[in-house]
């Protein structure tokens, strides 16, 4: 009997302490994500570009290639060298468009993401924030708390930080991230970095070979990410 009642009070101690420690750790994800508040007086005179296509290029080539991408993707990060010598070498001759598909059902992390480098982007560094997004991916993307990573990079691009936040959570930013999800959606992109031209999902190596007239195309192979 003894043993008995001694096994239950060790029992319950343990539970006990493990739900102190599940509670703990709830309460301080918590205090984390809540953050310094935002003072709008800090960019009250600063002015900001509106939501626009983001891309590399000769925009008027006629020639303009749509990338699906997930800054939280291994694949988009591998790929992104690959694509950014493309942009290097043929710019003149056609145009990068980088839009938002976040794969959110496994890249928790990276809504946010998108939405962080298009705030980055209203300030003029979406580029800039693309390019930390994808370099520092692994310090980020397993985070329960990836927005202090975000701002640590928009205090590096020398961003005002209350309005980078500010845009990050704005509904402007959130619903044109989730418009280019929805596009890639309908399109039936299968998973990423998708590529899309003139509507069409296409292979990167053949629109290189085909559109613009070259004998070989990009020396990578571009890996893509499942489907959501």
């Amino acid at each position: 009997m003894g043993n008995t009642s001694k096994k239950r009070r060790n029992r319950r101690l343990w539970t006990g302490g493990i739900i102190a420690v599940v509670a703990l750790l709830i309460i301080s994800f918590f205090v984390s994500q809540s953050g310094d508040p935002i003072d709008e007086a800090a960019f009250a005179n600063l002015e900001v570009s509106a939501l626009e296509p983001r891309i590399k290029g000769n925009a008027e080539s006629g020639n303009i290639l749509i990338e699906y991408s997930d800054f939280q993707c291994p694949a988009c990060k591998a790929a992104a060298p690959a694509v950014d010598a493309l942009v290097e070498q043929y710019g003149d001759q056609f145009a990068l468009e980088y839009r938002h598909y976040p794969l959110r059902s496994i890249h928790p992390n990276a809504q946010l993401a998108a939405q962080a480098a298009e705030a980055a982007g209203m300030q003029g560094m979406f580029w800039e924030m693309h390019d930390l997004l994808f370099e520092n991916q692994s310090e980020w993307s397993q985070s329960f708390n990836p927005e202090r990573f975000f701002r640590t990079y928009a205090l590096e691009l020398g961003l005002n930080e209350d309005r980078f936040r500010f845009d990050m959570e704005s509904d402007q930013v959130k619903d044109l991230v989730n418009s280019h999800f929805d596009e890639a959606q309908e399109l039936g992109i299968p998973g990423t970095p998708g590529f899309v031209f003139n509507g069409e999902i296409v292979d990167v190596n053949t629109f290189v070979n085909e559109n613009l007239d070259l004998s070989v195309g990009v020396e990578a192979e571009l890996v893509t990410e499942g489907e959501e």
